[in-house]
């Protein structure tokens, strides 16, 4: 399985939309073994940032902020509500740092030991829901089956 990368390992460097897309999608796509993920696209992003999902890119660049919160959204958005999930990501901004959130979200995912790391039971549990849903999916995806060829 793919590793999503840490806050500390986010561009340092502002990208315009174009680059956000490809990296958005490269860093999410695979990440499950689910190929038919739907990518994320430039109208999705002008949407998210119309509705006050996102944070309004700065003369057209988008930060480190915006393509965690582009991160999340995009796996999160296939088990939750964009509102709901939107609104629980900006109340946890409140509570925590957005690095610390981020890199608790992404510990997760990845599997890797938590004990040591605080999670927000709500992020825990989300990436919890989220490893569920693509492990159903992995056993509702019809496997090939190649040793019973039929003529």
């Amino acid at each position: 399985m793919k590793k999503l990368p840490y806050w500390s390992d986010l561009p340092v460097i502002e990208l315009y939309l174009d680059q956000v897309l490809l990296y958005v999608n490269d860093t999410t796509s695979l990440l499950f073994n689910i190929s038919d993920q739907k990518p994320l696209t430039a109208s999705m992003v002008n949407n998210y940032v119309k509705h006050g999902y996102v944070k309004k890119p700065i003369k057209k660049k988008y930060g480190k902020t915006q393509l965690a919160q582009l991160i999340a959204i995009s796996l999160l958005k296939e088990v939750f509500n964009i509102q709901v999930l939107t609104e629980t990501m900006m109340t946890l901004a409140e509570q925590h740092d957005k690095e610390s959130l981020f890199d608790a979200f992404t510990s997760c995912l990845n599997a890797e030991n938590l004990e040591n790391i605080d999670i927000p039971e709500v992020v825990e549990r989300a990436c919890a829901t989220l490893k569920l849903y693509y492990s159903t999916l992995d056993l509702l995806v019809p496997q090939e089956d190649t040793t019973h060829e039929h003529d």
